[in-house]
């Protein structure tokens, strides 16, 4: 049987709570957390209720990672794959592929009724026709990033009661040291919210590219085991071969790769036989290798999803390491932030971007001649606008630290008045979960004072203090 950790019992309990007023829900938790573990813990119990239950997952390392979890509580699912003949409309849990499901569905004519669907990686858009189909089953859907347009129409409430930071003050997640190589991507285009990945491989196929990656992880990372992510297939190769070429064991595995020889190369890479892994597309979710101490962006992405889900897989701890680091050669911290940082999760519409898609423009300043504002130089006049001198230049790869106010910096959490918590929430060097549980821990007037400090009416006041009971937190030093 499963032993939960406190914050993955506390996630239970608020989805068995949220289901007596929703019938869809979303568990975020961040990526080596335990999503897994917390779903099939509800699978078990299902199954005793005689709860008929349906799990669904896209890839298939997700599929084997699931089996394995759901074994583990002593019950035997049916699975649902493209080579089942057999199917069983009445059996209490079906473990299946997203695609076989939606193969399958119109042979059924709706005799197929699962109470309960779980959904793993749910904010991918290919679940949505499970979710068409099933209107009337209770719905959980789990995802570390849940972001996408089709969540608010689907999901009412989301579950998310513990972020990066906290769990790394508990020791469940790695601390990450976070460098950044400073670069330009005005060479890139970017469609359809992505940068077009033919010019990407582009700007990144030069030797001086290559070279300056094998040389950075030789000066920040020399020896550890590394799990690289790059633009392509093609790009997997050279890099895996300037690796190799540099006196680096490397090895590479990509969506060509043969499933045999893909498994073979993930456990050799597990059992140290060689200390660098160069991948495209492949390692970004169901890989679970917590030796991994270096995560390596060698790939420009406007996805926060992609690059969460990547720079994850070095978040996990062992006894011996407790601490990961990130080479970045993509700009990826600048879009999106570092690692811990804490996000607020919601089930918004996602903001309407400018239909007329203008591009942002300047005027030159010696013809007034309006050009597009990457444009260094203009085409009228000759007129060169200066080098920016206020961060470092292309070619030198920087620490990335969060930013901390002074005031706040080697203080306890819990000597923080409620004014000085708020500021620290905002600042993000605490999240906004944990912030509640330190305010409620200090009683009725703390309730009222951040109340105060928030704005919120004394009714909302009167009903948080009716709830407040065994609310712990760790304390820590920011």
């Amino acid at each position: 049987m499963i032993t939960l950790r406190p914050y993955q019992t506390e996630s239970i309990k608020l989805l068995r709570e949220g289901f007596a007023s929703h019938k869809r829900q979303v568990l975020v938790l961040p990526t080596g957390a335990g999503k897994t573990i917390c779903f099939s813990y509800m699978v078990n119990s299902a199954y005793e209720k005689g709860t008929q239950t349906l799990i669904l997952t896209d890839r298939i390392e997700l599929f084997a990672q699931t089996m394995k979890a759901i074994s583990n509580q002593g019950v035997s699912p049916q699975i649902l794959s493209a080579n089942t003949k057999i199917f069983s409309k009445e059996a209490p849990i079906t473990l299946g592929m997203v695609e076989t499901i939606k193969r399958r569905m119109k042979k059924w004519n709706g005799e197929y009724q699962p109470k309960l669907i779980i959904l793993d990686e749910c904010h991918k858009g290919n679940f949505t026709p499970i979710l068409d189909a099933f209107p009337n089953s209770l719905v959980l859907g789990c995802s570390a990033t849940p972001i996408g347009k089709h969540f608010f129409k689907y999901y009412t409430n989301i579950v998310n009661n513990v972020d990066v930071n906290e769990l790394i003050d508990l020791g469940y997640l790695c601390s990450a040291r976070s460098f950044q190589m400073q670069d330009s991507f005005d060479d890139v285009e970017v469609k359809r919210g992505e940068f077009v990945e033919k010019q990407l491989f582009n700007h990144f196929d030069k030797k001086k590219l290559y070279d300056g990656c094998v040389q950075k992880y030789l000066e920040k990372t020399p020896g550890k085991k590394a799990l690289v992510f790059n633009v392509s297939i093609q790009h997997a190769i050279n890099m895996n071969k300037a690796f190799n070429d540099a006196g680096i064991h490397s090895e590479v595995v990509h969506s060509k790769t043969p499933i045999a020889e893909r498994d073979r190369i993930f456990k050799a890479f597990e059992a140290g036989h060689f200390m660098v892994l160069n991948n495209c597309s492949i390692a970004t979710t169901g890989i679970d290798i917590p030796s991994i101490e270096v995560i390596i962006m060698n790939r420009a992405t406007m996805s926060l999803i992609l690059f969460l889900q990547c720079i994850g897989r070095g978040s996990r701890p062992t006894p011996t390491k407790k601490e990961f680091t990130i080479l970045d050669f993509g700009q990826n911290f600048t879009r999106h932030g570092l690692y811990q940082e804490h996000r607020d999760w919601d089930l918004k519409p996602p903001k309407k971007k400018n239909k007329l898609g203008i591009s942002p423009v300047k005027s030159c300043p010696k013809c007034d001649f309006m050009m597009h504002a990457r444009i260094m130089k203009c085409p009228e006049c000759g007129y060169v606008y200066p080098e920016k001198k206020d961060g470092p230049k292309e070619g030198v790869m920087v620490e990335v630290k969060a930013e901390m106010p002074v005031q706040l910096k080697g203080r306890k959490v819990s000597e923080l008045s409620i004014g000085e918590l708020v500021m620290a929430s905002k600042s993000k060097a605490i999240s906004k979960p944990f912030l509640w549980r330190v305010v409620r821990s200090h009683g009725d007037q703390a309730v009222r004072d951040y109340g105060w400090q928030m704005g919120y009416k004394e009714g909302w006041c009167f009903n948080q203090m009716k709830e407040m009971n065994d609310c712990k937190y760790k304390d820590k030093v920011l």
